[in-house]
């Protein structure tokens, strides 16, 4: 197995490629950005064969500053700190003075390999998309907040220890633990990093066919609880197969706003305007419209409760069908004889065509520990996002006063929460929150919130 490398400019953020025989800079990853050490010095192009020569620069932060990081952004944080390196000799050709760059480590096999794999499959795993070190500093931030509130867990957890198993149950998500106005994208610069990873970027972007692409809810922190009911609440409820969005969720139900009443019906049709003059028969699942990006902080495997899909079924020609959701869930008996589940390991991301089925299956993590994964879903930006339901706005709003993580925050990785995370109705960055943002960063002015940055 290759131990790849990525290497991105220290103020712009961008990847180091090499391109017919030039070095130049991108804002995504695919093969030509990945590179492999050859000696301590050498770096070699794991798609060309090119080599570079570097140096270190710089150093580890002292002390004072390993404090001050971890004080800002929770335990651990400061080992996070990438090393630097400068490139030697005469490379400056393309790379608009960039010669400055922090390693990181890339997926174990190449971008197109997982783009190769989504294509023939529906679905991709790529690693190492959250370093230990990212992983130690997001569930340290998001266990600071259970603490702070473990009194409303509690409660929580009473009212499901009351119920049977139902698919989407059994669950504490963070984000509802949260104070009003705060942001998950605020807590830790770790959360954006891995939201805007820029191989999982292209990826996404090659499969949906667009060079523009956004969240369409705010991700969130989802711990799954261990199956440990009492005997009167062991029983399964039938159901939870469905579609991701936009897709109609079964054969029943069309829209993911249905429980809003008539609200839902009029962010349905909003919906429904945003695609029906590029895609008139969306609906029929024939178009590539959307894909779940899911990250586990946890290992994901049977016994912990990982995800039970039907695969290959985003060619279906029908959401799940009734039958699916009539009887309790039993892989591989009856209407759920093709019912899998997919192993992979923490800090590495699944992703798949949102028209697979699937379903969350709580009542399968018999491990006695709890499974944690930061969920999320991406449409093309021309897509609109589940604005009404989800607090999309408001986490944007509170990312906006997160100075502190903009600051840690690469260009590139600024823009692209912006563009993203931060949206409009229309998916264009909202403007408020991108002068915000850029009136709050120290130092030397960054081009903030425009492709200008992306030489």
């Amino acid at each position: 197995m290759h131990s790849y490398i990525l290497l991105t400019g220290e103020t712009t953020g961008l990847l180091l490629c090499d391109e017919a025989g030039t070095l130049g800079l991108r804002p995504r990853c695919d093969d030509s950005c990945v590179w492999e050490w050859t000696s301590e010095s050498s770096l070699r192009n794991a798609s060309t064969g090119r080599e570079v020569e570097v140096e270190p620069t710089g150093g580890p932060p002292s002390q004072d500053e390993m404090t001050a990081i971890d004080a800002a952004f929770g335990e651990g944080a400061s080992q996070l700190v990438p090393r630097k390196f400068r490139l030697a000799g005469d490379t400056d050709k393309g790379l608009h003075g960039q010669l400055v760059f922090s390693e990181r480590a890339a997926p174990a096999r190449l971008p197109s390999v997982y783009l190769a794999e989504l294509e023939a499959q529906g679905w991709t795993v790529i690693e190492n998309l959250l370093s230990p070190a990212m992983l130690t500093n997001l569930v340290a931030n998001a266990n600071k907040l259970r603490d702070k509130h473990a009194e409303k867990e509690a409660r929580m957890r009473a009212d499901q220890d009351l119920r049977p198993y139902q698919s989407n149950d059994n669950i504490i998500r963070v984000r509802s633990l949260m104070e009003e106005g705060d942001s998950f994208l605020g807590m830790t610069p770790v959360v954006s990093q891995a939201l805007v990873h820029p191989v999982s970027l292209w990826v996404l972007e090659s499969y949906l066919g667009v060079d523009s692409i956004h969240y369409c809810s705010c991700p969130g922190v989802s711990i799954l609880r261990p199956a440990e009911k009492s005997e009167e609440n062991s029983h399964l409820v039938p159901g939870g197969w469905h579609c991701d969005y936009p897709y109609p969720v079964n054969s029943e139900i069309d829209a993911h706003t249905y429980m809003l009443g008539k609200l839902g019906e009029e962010e349905f049709e909003k919906l429904d305007a945003s695609i029906r003059p590029r895609f008139p028969n969306w609906k029929q699942r024939k178009d590539r419209l959307g894909m779940q990006f899911n990250i586990a902080i946890t290992d994901f495997t049977p016994e912990r409760g990982s995800t039970q899909f039907v695969l290959g079924s985003h060619e279906f020609d029908t959401p799940p069908p009734p039958e699916m959701n009539a009887v309790p869930t039993v892989a591989g008996v009856g209407p759920h004889q093709d019912v899998v589940q997919v192993s992979y390991s923490a800090g590495s991301g699944i992703l798949y065509d949102s028209r697979t089925y699937h379903r969350s299956p709580p009542e399968l993590n018999v491990s006695g520990e709890e499974r944690w994964a930061m969920l999320s879903c991406i449409v093309p930006s021309f897509v609109r996002d589940m604005r009404v339901r989800d607090d999309k706005v408001l986490s944007a709003e509170g990312f906006a006063r997160a100075t502190n993580v903009h600051a840690a925050l690469t260009e590139r990785e600024l823009n692209d929460v912006l563009k993203m995370l931060c949206d409009d109705e229309s998916g264009v960055p909202r403007q408020d929150i991108k002068a915000a943002v850029a009136a709050a960063l120290p130092g030397t002015p960054r081009q903030v919130g425009s492709d200008d940055s992306y030489p």
